[in-house]
């Protein structure tokens, strides 16, 4: 697991290093939603990091393409990209609470009225979506993708 700070890169292609960064600026740089946009209660990184260390953290639910999922994602965030949201639905039952991200909050905010219209109300949002994670030096992963056990 990496701590914050810039990514690893096993290679030494210089060529892949700038490749990655703009990749990153890029998705940096959208707009974040703002709180008020949102169905859900959100969470801040600072409250959700205090979730995941407790005896009962919620299912933390990855909304992004698989390719940036395997960038960086939040420890233990299972992938369910927004494409697949409708024929995964029974894997956002938990009884612990669910948390949905991804980049800038435009696939949280489409996937949020699918979760409520399908009785899972048990929902909640990153507020700031994962830039702001990345930006507070949270935890982050790389590489994989997690499937859910439900």
């Amino acid at each position: 697991m990496k701590t914050g700070g810039m990514l690893h890169f096993a290679t030494g292609s210089v060529l892949l290093q700038q490749g990655y960064y703009l990749l990153l600026a890029a998705l940096l740089s959208f707009n974040v939603a703002a709180n008020d946009d949102y169905l859900s209660p959100g969470l801040t990184p600072a409250e959700l990091q205090a979730k995941l260390d407790t005896e009962a953290p919620p299912l933390v639910v990855d909304l992004r393409s698989p390719a940036e999922y395997g960038i960086a994602h939040i420890p233990g965030a299972v992938n369910i990209p927004l494409e697949e949201l409708e024929e995964r639905l029974k894997e956002f039952r938990h009884d612990n609470g669910v948390l949905i991200y991804c980049i800038n909050g435009s696939r949280t905010l489409q996937a949020e009225p699918v979760l409520y219209a399908n009785d899972i109300d048990n929902v909640y949002h990153l507020e700031g979506s994962f830039q702001t994670w990345l930006r507070d030096k949270h935890p982050y992963e790389k590489g994989g993708v997690k499937k859910s056990s439900w």
